[in-house]
Parts: structure tokens; sequence; C-alpha cells
């Protein structure tokens, strides 16, 4: 028992939470709970820094519903376990002691995602993690505002990662740009020009850069047409619906990106055999994009991939 950490009550406008660390703070979830129920309110995990500032490394939501739910907002005291740093240590020590004690907290927590565990490893400056983010920032996205702050939100972190692995970052920067420009486009009403990009569909879009930029295509027709595809009819289908015709719809799992791909290159093929994408001649194209050429790209069908004799995969 000596080793508890004694409660003491501090304002809420006394509390910081240092986002070098901290989760990101769901918004949605402070706008629906409406209230402060001090009945359900434990005890948060502060550290008192050198410079006198209590910085919250668990229990930040709490800190947010105290001020906004209840009369005596910023004055409201809230229950805290203070530890207190060394006075010698520097802003930078004590980031770096609150960021191993945040993971220690949360490591057990059934609800602890990547992000929360890579946000604390950034502040821990590791080395992985440091390359992630810079990934994030060279995409010009982010991803609970880790990566670029001015940058487009992105909702599917494990996806775009995946995404910026298989296909390299020129195809990704370029899906993510023409993503942007469809949602911007007032010839569509698609998919909220407010709403974060869906990480699984920037894949799909990748997918489609990776077979045109990778030469798999051939002829330069096929190729302008698959262009032409993305740049005038790619918003004319919904990302996600409700009837299962979105681009992602029934897509989920390891092939996502390819099965969005090969979507978007039969809706490019069925526009090409119906003379609505010809040449840019005005010459209807002799053949569309085929099977063969999914494949080569590493785009074929999954349902028909190739099996050893005798194995049973289902």
């Amino acid at each position: 028992m000596d080793t508890y950490i004694p409660i003491t009550y501090i304002p809420a406008d006394k509390l910081f939470v240092g986002s070098d660390y901290q989760r990101l703070v769901i918004m949605s979830f402070i706008k629906s709970a409406k209230e402060f129920d001090g009945t359900f309110a434990r005890p948060l995990f502060v550290f008192l820094r050198p410079s006198g500032e209590y910085a919250v490394a668990d229990g930040q939501h709490t800190t947010i519903l105290g001020i906004l739910y209840t009369t005596q907002g910023g004055k409201l005291p809230l229950p805290c376990q203070v530890v207190e740093h060394p006075k010698d240590f520097t802003e930078r020590q004590c980031i770096d002691e609150e960021a191993v004690i945040f993971s220690k907290l949360n490591k057990n927590r059934r609800n602890v995602t990547k992000i929360d565990q890579l946000r604390a490893n950034i502040a821990l400056r590791d080395e992985t993690a440091l390359k992630v983010e810079e990934t994030l920032i060279d995409m010009g996205v982010h991803v609970e505002n880790i990566g670029d702050n001015d940058g487009l939100e992105v909702h599917g972190y494990d996806k775009l990662m995946e995404s910026h692995n298989t296909y390299g970052l020129s195809c990704v920067r370029k899906a993510i740009h023409l993503y942007r420009k469809t949602q911007k486009d007032d010839r569509f009403r698609w998919n909220g020009i407010d709403k974060p990009l869906n990480g699984g569909f920037i894949g799909g879009l990748s997918a489609v850069f990776h077979l045109i930029e990778g030469q798999f295509i051939g002829g330069a027709a096929k190729k302008d047409a698959l262009l032409e595809y993305l740049e005038n009819y790619l918003g004319n289908t919904a990302i996600k619906t409700k009837t299962g015709a979105g681009y992602t719809d029934g897509t989920a799992g390891v092939v996502q990106s390819v099965l969005i791909a090969r979507k978007i290159v039969t809706k490019c093929n069925v526009l090409i055999q119906n003379k609505v994408i010809t040449k840019r001649n005005g010459d209807p194209l002799q053949v569309d994009i085929g099977e063969d050429v999914m494949s080569n790209a590493g785009l074929g069908d999954p349902s028909k991939i190739d099996r050893p004799a005798g194995v049973d995969l289902m």
C-alpha cells in the first residue's frame, strides 16, 4: 500500500492534455455524453511538471466533460493521482517519462488501438513509429492528427499503410489527389466533401494507378480510357451504399484493394463496350482491359487463385 498514489483534487482548468503522447480526444463521445456524472468519475492520472503544469496522462475525456457539462466549468475539482517529476527534468524528459507511463496504463485495455500505441511510440521517438509519421506526412494526410496536420484526414490506418507498402508513394499520392478532386467535383454528389477519406478506397485507387503506371495495360488507348473513367465517371458510383452497389461494398478483407480496383476496371470496360469511352479520335476501342492485363499487374481474380491439387481452402 506504500506504493499507492494519494488522491488530491485539482480544478479542471489547471489540467492540460499532452498532445505528444495522448490519444486524440473523441469529440463524438464528448457530444453524445451531454452530461457529467461524478458518480462514474475515476481518479485522473496526472503528472506535475517542474513548470507547474499538470499534464493528464489518463482521463482527458473526464476533464472535458466536467468543464463543458457542469455549472462549475473549469473550477470543477477533479480527483487526481499526481506524480511529480524531478525538479531538474527538462520538458523532453517529462514527455518521455509520461509516454512510458501512458503506454503501461493503456497496454492491457481492450479498446487501445494501433493509433494509440503509435502516438505513444512517436513521443518516445521510436524509430519505426517516426518513420510511419514521416510516411503519413509524405502522403499529405493525417490519421487522428498523426502525420500532416494540414493534410487530409483518413479513416482506415491499416489499409492506408498497406496501400503505401504495396503500391508505393507515387500511386497513393495520385489516389488521394483524385479522391479529393472527385469529392469537390460539382458534377457528383459523392461521399461528402467534409468526410474523412476511406483508407480502403485509397487502396483500390492506388491499385488502379499501379495498373496504369506499370505499363501493364500496353497500348495508350486503354490507358487513356481508364484515365478518362477516373476523371469523368468515377464519381457516378458511391464509395459505400446500403444496397451493396458501392465501390467498397463486399470488399472487406486482405484483398480489398484488388477487389475495388477490379470493380473500377469492370465499370470502365462496360463504358468501353458501349462506346461511351472511345479513343481520342472518337473511334471505338477494339478490346477492353482484359483479365490477362489485370493478372500481370497482380490484380487477378482472387476467387480463381491457383491452389495445389488436393488442397481444400474451405
